[in-house]
């Protein structure tokens, strides 16, 4: 396996139509890697009062059933494959996506419910960066929609597919497993999973920060965006100042008729530099 602490960028590249503030990168030697929280090989865990590295505070709230509830866990999953039953649903939800396996090794995984998606500084820094991802549950969810299959056109049967992004795994049907089901992200529906992160220093707040898990066409200032985060991508927050608290929130436009956003509110998180 590659080590995490890579000294340079990988890719400077777009995403889609994107312009270069979408930068790809790995982290650096000085980022915060969490690399020190050990994990037997594809895992992952979820800690009672939340976890430690490197002075950063993770909050975590677990549920009696050992699920994320809310919070950070942390993990080394890289999983691209479809899930065949709501069973195997860990392999996606506690999973990066990435265009190649995961080069990252331990990496943090956040479900964000209200305000407890956050962490909290030792000492009060301004985080220059952090390297944010997609989950595979919400990559594949707003890629394929809630369900990815065939359909006989006689019988009206839904017939099992190839994995495209793994062709060698068995045939199957996508299927979220969200209740309610979710939207295919498109241009024409200008879709977009907004992650938003808020800083706060003494109680007060310094500043948000927001950044584009995917866009469809969603942004007013550059309409020919169209993308989905495929890679570890940096996120600034040094405009939130100096903070001892971050709190992450999740937007979409994929929400119920209640309001409730209907993306799998997932994402990944890895490589925070202080300034």
């Amino acid at each position: 396996m590659m080590k995490k602490l890579l000294p340079a960028v990988l890719l400077m590249a777009t995403l889609g139509a994107c312009d270069d503030d979408l930068d790809l990168r790995v982290p650096y030697p000085d980022n915060i890697t969490l690399n020190e929280l050990a994990l037997d090989d594809f895992t992952h865990e979820v800690p009672d009062g939340g976890f430690e590295s490197q002075g950063i505070h993770f909050n975590t709230v677990r549920g009696a059933d050992g699920q994320l509830e809310g919070g950070f866990c942390y993990s080394n999953r890289s999983m691209r494959s479809f899930v065949s039953s709501e069973q195997e649903l860990d392999l996606i939800r506690y999973s990066v996506w990435t265009s190649r396996p995961n080069q990252t090794e331990v990496y943090a995984v956040a479900h964000v419910v209200d305000d407890e998606a956050y962490f909290t500084l030792e000492t009060p820094s301004v985080v220059e960066y952090i390297l944010v991802a997609n989950t595979s549950w919400a990559y594949l969810a707003m890629n394929y929609g809630d369900k990815y299959c065939e359909i006989d056109e006689d019988s009206g049967e839904e017939i099992p597919v190839k994995n495209p992004n793994v062709p060698s795994e068995p045939m199957g049907i996508w299927l979220t497993y969200v209740p309610g089901g979710v939207r295919k992200f498109s241009d024409e529906n200008k879709d977009y999973f907004r992650l938003t992160a808020t800083g706060y220093s003494g109680g007060r707040e310094t500043g948000t920060v927001t950044f584009d898990l995917a866009c469809k066409g969603a942004n007013a200032e550059n309409p020919k965006w169209s993308y989905i985060v495929t890679e570890w991508t940096r996120m600034d927050l040094a405009s939130l100042g100096v903070v001892d608290k971050v709190v992450f929130h999740l937007d979409s436009s994929d929400k119920d008729a209640q309001d409730r956003m209907r993306t799998p509110a997932w994402f990944c998180l890895d490589g925070i530099q202080l300034q």
